[in-house]
């Protein structure tokens, strides 16, 4: 499949994440994220900024 010129490109990651307490009732995720062929890591606060730091990888990597 990774031959097949119509398949769009993959971006692989690994991805740890854990709760942190909060003041409130929800907890605060944190997380390390890896991309696995360049071994770039980053680090996230959130849901968003992980989100943003994907978008923000794929882009570079393409």
């Amino acid at each position: 499949m990774e031959n097949d010129p119509r398949a769009p490109p993959s971006h692989f990651f690994t991805l740890r994440l854990w709760p942190e307490e909060a003041d409130g009732d929800e907890p605060i995720w944190r997380g390390r994220m890896q991309h696995t062929a360049s071994g770039e890591v980053r680090y996230f606060q959130g849901w968003e900024a992980l989100v943003e730091m994907l978008l923000v990888l794929m882009e570079k990597k393409d």
